[in-house]
């Protein structure tokens, strides 16, 4: 069972009483307040635009280009497999062979060649006998394959968006915003971006012409990579994006057009969240799975049956890859849930990021399952398989949750590691096999170690609200001016607002109990409006809530299509529950940091302001067994991560017993002390628990936590 909430932390106090208010809010808390700046980002497709020229070695860049175009050179784009790879390659190669020139490409195969220019694909590299190679996606940090076709008389352009390392290749051109002496503005444009601008530069060269199909076309697939490659959608990036969906309206790429007609329903509109859930995974199964040809086939057919037919094929892979990505995440749960998992290694001992393993797992869905892991158990997750490339190795995929910073940890132990990259949130990683439990060992005491020096509490997040706005504004004039300020991503997430002292007046399962929606009234606050939420993921709170409940909800606005019809909905990012008497609940909060801190019942009893004497804060026998029952009848044969206030709101519900936060916590600390339970603690109010199996009767009485409580409470 998953149980766990967030702190809220409200950006802004300002009292909404209009959409405009509501606006003039959302973008102070973007720091965008002035007017210029205000009008270039909400402006409809004309924001920030930077010259292309402003890239170092861009002008050298388009004349070698133009020079090898003028002499039917051959020229090699070399790309990459995920969704940014293919769309870059995509613009390069559909601008040369307008132009009719000698073109080719190559996209490595993600198993057999690994990420970059590497040197198991020089040979085909090399079979090609190009005049002239541009990476796209890739090539930064490939020093010594670039060295070597620039020997063997290759020109080389290396065009690239990712981290330079110490040095930078000795290409003829290097076009990256990340090198030290770089000039050009804005550094996170993804690499089809890169290759956007450098085709904006051929076109403003003149010599061969752009044409305004090709321009189209380069834009929707700079677009569709920018929304993928999870780059800032701020600057360039954000004009990239609003011109993108501008063109796609009526699609210049034919594989583009065929997305739409297949995917987009009536009356839905496109925006980023349905290119990211729908778009994005289709075109990268290909590559996850297989190789990259499909998703290549799309974007560079001009025949649209042979389009239609890329996302036909494309949609079935990303079924297959569903398919393998759940098996995965089954087995991988199953590991860390298992009886047999060394106690070292459960959750309930494990202080830094879950690490499961898996002989035969896809290389492909990695990452994919890291990140529905580190979901589920709010934690950091890395999922390692065999390596396919280098059997003495295993290749593993990271996700950080909350503030655990993956990339910082692993570059504290990078001795232990045999290549890695990546970045806070996400890393990829090799292990030698033989190294495997040196690399675990250091990994826990890395992140022990950042814990401590950052002095935080555990990985959980405050959720960041941008501010509060009563219920009779949760409509579509609220809406319409929230979606003014799409494209949503980061650096300019979807706001999140907060509403207080909604009425539940209906509750209902979803996919089997997984997830939950609300149907809210604003009727304790006099308003008549009526509201639909769904927490998706949250469906712990069916057996919490009750009709007639009255709860603070934060949440994202969102609209719902079917069959032509629009709705608003609301996406529940947390619940804040009103319990009965919220000052008991409160001082409870306040009683576990004095526990904590080594005080006494009888001296935290006696710095209340209330008439509870200590012995009210030692659970009862009726407690205790109203609590055991409730983890009885909801946590048993699971892994459970839990926060008190919400596991004592779960035992009131069920068993009409009223219990606080601090008891249940005590409870759950001498069932442990009892042998009833396998007890952890993330956090001070955050714990991690299985049931044991048991034979006879716990001694409760004899545990140390049971009896600190009776003689500090002169019981």
């Amino acid at each position: 069972m998953l149980l766990t909430g967030n702190d809220w932390h409200v950006r802004s106090s300002v009292a909404i009483t209009d959409a405009d208010d509501l606006l003039d809010v959302l973008l102070t808390n973007r720091n965008i307040t002035d007017p210029g700046e205000i009008r270039d980002f909400l402006a409809d497709d004309n924001g920030k635009w930077h010259d292309p020229f402003l890239y170092k070695d861009m002008r050298e860049a388009v004349d070698l280009i133009n020079e090898v175009m003028d002499r039917n050179g051959k020229i090699l784009v070399y790309g990459d497999y995920d969704c940014d790879g293919v769309t870059a390659t995509s613009i390069l190669v559909r601008y040369f062979r307008y132009h009719n020139c000698n073109v080719s490409y190559i996209v490595p195969h993600r198993a057999e060649h690994g990420y970059g220019l590497t040197e198991k694909i020089m040979g085909k590299v090399i079979d090609e006998a190009p005049d002239l190679v541009i990476t796209v996606d890739c090539g930064i940090t490939n020093i010594d394959t670039v060295t070597e076709l620039k020997e063997r008389g290759i020109h080389v352009i290396v065009s690239d968006h990712h981290n330079v390392k110490d040095e930078i290749p000795a290409a003829d051109c290097v076009i990256c915003a990340k090198r030290a002496d770089n000039t050009y503005p804005f550094t996170d444009l993804c690499g089809a971006g890169v290759a956007l601008k450098i085709i904006e530069a051929l076109g403003r060269d003149g010599r061969h012409k752009v044409t305004p199909s090709i321009w189209h076309q380069t834009i929707e697939l700079a677009g569709l990579a920018t929304i993928a490659d999870l780059v800032s959608v701020v600057d360039e990036n954000r004009t990239i994006i609003k011109k993108a969906f501008k063109s796609m309206n009526n699609p210049a790429n034919p594989g583009v057009r065929k997305l739409n007609e297949k995917l987009l329903s009536r009356g839905k509109k496109l925006d980023e969240t349905f290119i990211s859930f729908n778009y994005v995974p289709r075109i990268n199964a290909a590559g996850r799975l297989y190789d990259s040809s499909d998703a290549l086939r799309l974007f560079l057919a001009d025949d649209p049956g042979e389009a239609g037919s890329a996302v036909d094929d494309l949609t079935r892979e990303n079924d297959e890859r569903k398919a393998i990505e759940s098996k995965v995440y089954e087995e991988a749960c199953a590991q860390i849930e298992s009886p047999n998992r060394p106690d070292k290694w459960s959750l309930t001992r494990l202080q830094g990021p879950i690490v499961v393993y898996g002989k035969n797992w896809h290389q492909g869905v990695l990452g994919i399952v890291a990140g529905k892991l580190s979901q589920t158990y709010h934690r950091s997750a890395i999922v390692f398989t065999d390596d396919a490339i280098d059997p003495e190795c295993a290749k593993g995929s990271g996700r950080a949750y909350g503030n655990f910073d993956l990339f910082g940890a692993l570059t504290n132990i990078s001795d232990k590691l045999a290549n890695f990259g990546g970045h806070k949130k996400a890393a990829g990683m090799m292990v030698r096999k033989s190294d495997m439990g040196i690399f675990l060992d250091a990994l826990e005491e890395e992140a022990i170690r950042l814990k401590q020096e950052d002095k935080s509490e555990d990985e959980q997040d405050f959720k960041e609200i941008d501010c509060e706005i009563p219920s009779d504004m949760v409509n579509f004039d609220t809406y319409d001016k929230v979606c003014l300020l799409r494209p949503f991503g980061i650096g300019n997430s979807k706001p999140v607002f907060e509403t207080r002292d909604l009425l539940i007046t209906g509750i209902y399962s979803m996919s089997e109990g997984a997830h939950i929606r609300l149907d809210l009234s604003g009727a304790k606050d006099g308003s008549d409006c009526t509201l639909s939420a769904v927490g998706f993921g949250m469906g712990s709170y069916l057996n919490l809530l009750k009709v007639g409940d009255v709860i603070d909800i934060c949440y994202t606005m969102n609209e719902f299509c079917v069959r032509g019809d629009t709705t608003l909905s609301l996406h529940l990012e947390d619940i804040h529950l009103h319990f009965e008497d919220r000052f008991i609940w409160q001082k409870a909060a306040i009683a576990e940091k004095l526990y904590m801190s080594g005080l006494g019942i009888d001296q935290i009893s006696k710095m209340s302001a209330d008439t509870n004497t200590a012995s009210d804060m030692i659970p009862s026998a009726d407690q205790f067994k109203a609590c055991y029952l409730t983890l009885n009848k909801y946590c048993k044969g699971s892994m459970n991560t839990v926060d008190c206030n919400l596991l004592a709101k779960l035992v009131n519900v069920n068993t009409d017993v009223t219990i606080t936060p601090f008891q249940v916590k005590r409870c759950l600390e001498i069932f442990s002390e009892g042998g009833l339970i396998n007890l952890g603690t993330i956090g001070p109010s955050r714990l991690c628990f299985t049931l044991l199996e048991t034979q006879g009767k716990a001694k409760l009485t004899d545990t140390p936590t049971y009896k600190r409580l009776t003689a500090d409470g002169q019981v």
